[in-house]
């Protein structure tokens, strides 16, 4: 693990730019698939769990500070069992989590801003700049997030503030229409995109200079980055409805282009998707970094740059191979919070069990000790 901190804001804003990230462009349209008109009351009710979610998170840290879940798996389930569940989290979990991030840029770029582009160019060049950071270290990805933090922020008050005048409470009525089914499974659409994936920050709890303030950060960060997006989906259907967000793919890029004030602010819709891409380049820069650190760990290497290059070209086909087309990209995204669920909930429930195994143990191994002396 490199020897670098993080100050405590860098880690405030990327936590809130992680929660934003991805999710900004598209969860609108997947939780208004699931919840209708009732999106609005998913996106809260992922908001309130996604915190309770932030706060388990930080249970491993406080009991085992200064140490990462790669480090925890290793001591608490065993040199082999750790071993082979720290690769699975690393190659299976954020490596995913990297490739998807990298294909959604392809897509977005590629359909709405640099139609005759080819794919695979947007998403090298995406991918040099994301290696260039990681190379850098935590510290590098975290002054770089501090710096765009404002601008995306702006931008997307801005975003909110515009549309405004254009919303209709009457989109949105009435209200738990079909019951609370609906509300819940669309919330776990979006918990399991922002919420779910932020365990990969886990990676970087050691490397936070104040170690007594990464869960009131952590907390912090993700529900201003929930805010932001529980507004977004309910500004998407105040406008437009859950008709049409259900079937845009990219609700809010639609949301900008609504935006027209006299004759003079009009077609700034490339302005929200630059301020995407800084939240997006920062959640992945955060991924693909906790990929090569974990990659080093996994092989009992100390420099995880090594892996920076070889991870970075695996990561271009990878990102094509996961769907054929958007559509059916989004249709696996119904099922993805089953497995994003297993490395993001389970793993740590079964440190935290492990831990109370071995405490137990550890408890009455001194006490037979101490009852023979």
């Amino acid at each position: 693990m490199e020897k670098t901190q993080i100050g405590n804001l860098q880690f405030i804003v990327i936590a809130c730019l992680f929660t934003i990230g991805d999710s900004i462009l598209f969860i609108p349209s997947l939780v208004a698939t699931a919840a209708g008109k009732d999106a609005w009351l998913a996106g809260l009710f992922a908001l309130i769990s996604g915190m309770g979610l932030l706060l388990f998170y930080t249970v491993l840290q406080r009991r085992y500070p200064r140490q990462t879940i790669l480090a925890l798996c290793d001591q608490l389930l065993g040199r082999y069992v750790g071993r082979a569940v720290s690769a699975a989290f690393v190659f299976v979990f954020l490596l995913l989590v990297a490739s998807t991030l990298l294909r959604e840029v392809g897509d977005f770029m590629a359909t709405q801003i640099l139609p005759n582009t080819p794919v695979q160019f947007i998403e090298m060049l995406f991918m040099l700049i994301v290696v260039r950071a990681v190379r850098g270290g935590a510290e590098t990805i975290g002054r770089t997030a501090q710096i765009v933090a404002p601008w995306v922020l702006l931008l997307l008050v801005l975003l909110v503030l515009f549309v405004i005048p254009g919303s209709r409470i009457s989109m949105i009525e009435p209200v738990l229409y079909n019951g609370v089914k609906p509300v819940i499974s669309g919330g776990l659409q979006m918990i399991a995109v922002p919420y779910m994936e932020i365990a990969s920050m886990m990676i970087l709890f050691p490397l936070v200079r104040n170690d007594r303030r990464v869960r009131l950060n952590f907390v912090i960060g993700g529900a201003l980055g929930g805010v932001i997006l529980a507004l977004v989906i309910f500004f998407c259907l105040a406008n437009f409805g859950a008709l049409i967000i259900r079937d845009s793919v990219y609700p809010t890029y639609l949301l900008a282009k609504k935006i027209e004030l006299g004759e003079f602010l009009q077609r700034i819709e490339a302005i929200m998707a630059i301020a995407w891409m800084f939240s997006l380049f920062v959640k992945m820069a955060v991924c693909f970094y906790g990929t090569c650190v974990g990659a080093a760990h996994v092989l009992g290497l100390r420099d995880y740059r090594l892996f920076t290059f070889p991870l970075a070209l695996l990561l271009l086909p990878l990102a094509d191979m996961l769907a054929p087309n958007i559509i059916a990209y989004f249709r696996i995204a119904e099922y993805y919070p089953f497995f994003a669920g297993t490395f993001a909930v389970a793993l740590p429930l079964a440190l935290l069990a492990a831990g109370k195994v071995r405490g137990g143990r550890g408890r009455r191994r001194e006490a037979r000790v101490a009852k023979q002396k």
